[in-house]
C-alpha cells in the first residue's frame, strides 16, 4: 500500500510499507520544485507524476524546476508539459 504525507516544510513524501519510493521538495515563495526523486526500484511506474502533482496540489500552484536542472529532470518536465 502506497502512502503519500506532506510535511510542514515543503516536502512530499511517497513512501509503502518497506521503503521511501520517493520525495519531492519545493520553495512554494518561488512556485519552484527544488528537488524530486524517486528510488530507482520505482521508476518509470508514475511515481514522480504522482509527487508533482501532489506537491502543486500542496502548493496551491503550477511548479517550475528550480536551476539547474539535469537532463533527467527536463526530460521528465518535457514530458510533463512544464518546460
Amino acid at each position: 500500500m502506497v502512502k503519500i504525507s506532506i510535511n510542514s516544510d515543503g516536502t512530499v513524501i511517497v513512501a509503502d510499507d518497506n521503503t521511501t519510493i520517493g520525495y519531492a521538495v519545493t520553495d512554494a515563495a518561488k512556485a519552484e520544485l527544488s528537488y524530486l526523486f524517486v528510488n530507482p526500484a520505482f521508476r518509470r511506474r508514475g511515481f514522480g507524476t504522482l509527487l508533482l502533482k501532489e506537491a502543486e496540489k500542496m502548493t496551491g500552484s503550477s511548479l517550475i524546476p528550480a536551476e539547474p536542472i539535469s537532463p533527467l529532470g527536463r526530460k521528465f518536465f518535457n514530458h510533463n508539459s512544464r518546460v
